[in-house]
């Protein structure tokens, strides 16, 4: 077995090395009420998800009406991220966190990990 060169022998058994070890998950439902929300979330939001290393690997889309036309619903998403440190750190990022303010959003948006 190769030596990490960049961690002791052990300390993948360090809380502060399981953090950036350990795949972490974020999952996001959110509700969309018109077609222009829609579009502008997928425009900005999941661009900048990609951005900051998360990934989607699951999605549901719930729409309100048979309409082929978004005319509200909601948006269910799996991101996930290489870590728990990466998905904190994109959490806790200004950007995110201006997302959630300017949104009114801080109170209903909470992040834990296991």
């Amino acid at each position: 077995m190769a030596k990490d060169k960049y961690l002791p022998p052990c300390a993948i058994f360090y809380p502060e090395y399981v953090d950036l070890m350990t795949k972490s998950y974020w999952l996001k439902k959110i509700s969309i009420p018109n077609a222009d929300l829609f579009l502008e979330y997928i425009r900005t939001v999941l661009p900048w998800i990609k951005s900051v290393g998360g990934v989607i690997v699951k999605r549901d889309l719930i729409q309100e009406s048979t309409s082929k036309e978004w005319d509200g619903g909601q948006l269910g998403l799996v991101i996930e991220f290489e870590s728990k440190f990466a998905a904190k750190k994109a959490f806790y990022s200004e950007v995110f966190q201006k997302y959630l303010h300017s949104r009114d959003l801080m109170e209903l948006v909470t992040i834990s990990t296991l």
